[in-house]
């Protein structure tokens, strides 16, 4: 059993508090009427419960309370199978995690700004399905599509130049891997998006774009940088140098990422720039429509708020009896 919203717990030791408070309200009630009067003068000349179905009727309205308690924390087990329909576009995106990337041209980095465009966009999509690849000097996959959007801003929280062996820039390399990305998916809807700085050391870009949109797949791309540049930070402290010792400046290719969409867009500092892009996906390519089965946790919070409603209807029944 596991609990949906813990969060509510800090109410437990309110609970507790207010019936020990009452608890102790009725003991000194007790002791009060006995000083007033010997027990059985006083049950006869009160109109109240006895004493012990009084203390009866705390312990039912604490526990009462408790239940209801339990009952937002939402306490789920058991498995639920269920089939949805979702209607959406299959869009794999392709982020650049070249060291360049970590140039500070646009603030903090090219990278950080890149992974902020791409939750931007997440906030977007409801029904469209998501993949992300990685590349540098080689390319990988490392979420493949799917329509949970919590797991795909995980993945994309851990990428950095590190996650891949290869150093250098392939964008021909990303363009044939997200080609085996949508080798699942359905003809209609497949999208790629690239970002990118467009600094590229191995070419044949523009055989790899033409041979995935012969499969039906729109390419289109966003650059994440300037052309005047910026260098390119060390783990450590200092930057990165060329094999003379020189330190290198990283500039943007705006051309190259112009030469996978003409109608690329540039990215601003904040991540925004990506939405032009889905509105033009959505313009090109055909929604596809998908049945997908999934499993989830049963809600049992019903079970603790009928038990507290019954306690609180029994209270209510026979609170209001008075001895005669």
């Amino acid at each position: 059993m596991i609990f949906a919203d813990p969060e509510y717990i800090w109410l437990l030791p309110v609970i507790i508090a207010v019936g020990f408070l009452s608890l102790r309200h009725e003991y000194r009630r007790k002791s009060a009427l006995e000083r007033f009067a010997e027990q059985q003068l006083a049950d006869r000349l009160t109109l109240l419960p006895s004493f012990g179905l009084r203390i009866t009727a705390v312990a039912a309205l604490s526990a009462a309370m408790a239940l209801l308690l339990l009952a937002l924390l939402r306490p789920q087990w058991g498995l639920i199978q269920e089939e949805q329909t979702r209607k959406g576009l299959d869009l794999v995106i392709a982020l650049d995690v070249s060291r360049s990337m970590l140039a500070d041209d646009l603030r903090p980095s090219r990278l950080a700004v890149a992974k902020a465009a791409v939750n931007k966009l997440l906030d977007r999509l409801s029904g469209d399905r998501v993949g992300i690849l990685a590349f540098s000097g080689t390319a990988f996959t490392v979420c493949p599509l799917t329509g949970d959007h919590a797991i795909v801003r995980r993945m994309i929280d851990e990428l950095g130049p590190e996650i891949l062996p290869r150093g250098g820039s392939s964008i021909a390399a990303a363009v044939k891997e997200a080609e085996r990305s949508f080798r699942n998916s359905p003809p209609q809807g497949r999208v790629l998006i690239l970002i990118s700085d467009g600094e590229d050391h191995d070419g044949g870009i523009a055989a790899a774009v033409r041979q995935l949109q012969m499969k039906g797949v729109t390419v289109l791309a966003a650059f994440v940088g300037t052309e005047d540049g910026a260098l390119i930070p060390e783990p450590g402290e200092g930057f990165v140098k060329d094999r003379s010792g020189a330190v290198i400046r990283s500039r943007g290719s705006l051309a190259t990422i112009r030469s996978i969409d003409p109608e690329a867009i540039t990215l601003n500092g904040d991540g925004a720039g990506l939405e032009l892009l889905l509105q033009r996906s959505r313009a090109i390519a055909t929604s596809t429509v998908r049945k997908e089965r999934r499993q989830r946790l049963a809600e049992r919070f019903q079970i603790p708020l009928a038990a507290a409603l019954v306690l609180l209807v029994t209270l209510t029944v026979f609170s209001g009896r008075r001895k005669e």
